[in-house]
């Protein structure tokens, strides 16, 4: 028996973590086998982000977001698999519910952000099409401290991750004002096979892909607000990659 572990980005895990070991327990049903012994995949499950990025390097397959995908292409050897074929990281950008602002208020202003995602190069790439330069970028550890920035009045702006704000109580986001939404459709969370099964590449990547064809894997995926699987080649990456220099 190959016992495989599968890591997750933990933005993807916050809620319904179960949706994870359904589609593990699918890989392992449906993989057969591979280098003449059946597959078991397990999901590992990361409390946070420090456990996640200390780990995936060590893992089989990685969902990872695309600063984590490029890390393990880059430094690690990953190959880049599939992705959803309609899921994007984009951005929000915001202000106080109170405050009487616009995005074009934005401009020249400062504003607080996880400076180290490549998210945030998709918000000020969407925002210098619209002539918004913003004076500085407040960088801070992590999505609840840009928030916790506006509540403070440290800045009137923030830039959000999409996912982050939508997975926020409705209280917390009451007492935000969204000023406007990227549409950029360029980054995206990926799937990552780990150099040591390049000879299972084909193997791996059609099960997923087949996974939208069959009653169980296309319901799954639903689960995961998935609408099927589309190849991601290292060449795609490079789009990526150029967000972030």
């Amino acid at each position: 028996m190959n016992h495989w572990s599968m890591m997750v980005c933990p933005h993807d895990t916050a809620k319904n973590p179960e949706r994870w070991f359904v589609f593990a327990q699918y890989l392992s049903q449906n993989l057969g086998e591979l280098g003449g012994s059946p597959v078991s995949v397990r999901f590992q499950q990361s409390l946070d982000f420090a456990e996640f990025q200390s780990g995936m390097a060590a893992a089989d397959l990685v969902y990872a977001n695309p600063q984590h995908a490029l890390l393990l292409a880059d430094k690690h050897g990953f190959i880049p698999l599939v992705r959803a074929g309609n899921l994007y990281d984009e951005a929000v950008c915001v202000t106080c519910a109170e405050c009487d602002a616009e995005l074009a208020d934005m401009h020249q202003s400062s504003v607080a952000t996880v400076t180290s995602m490549l998210v945030t190069q998709v918000a000020l790439q969407s925002l210098a099409r619209q002539d918004v330069k913003p004076a500085e970028l407040k960088p801070v550890a992590t999505w609840m401290a840009v928030v916790q920035s506006i509540y403070r009045g440290d800045v009137r702006f923030g830039i959000l991750y999409k996912d982050f704000y939508a997975g926020m109580s409705g209280l917390s986001r009451k007492q935000l004002k969204v000023l406007g939404e990227t549409q950029e459709h360029s980054v995206y969370h990926c799937f990552m096979l780990a150099p040591q099964h390049v000879a299972y590449f084909s193997r791996v990547r059609q099960t997923l892909l087949d996974m939208a064809q069959s009653e169980r894997g296309g319901a799954i995926l639903a689960e995961l607000s998935m609408q099927g699987l589309l190849p991601v080649d290292s060449g795609e990456l490079e789009v990526i990659r150029a967000l972030r220099s």
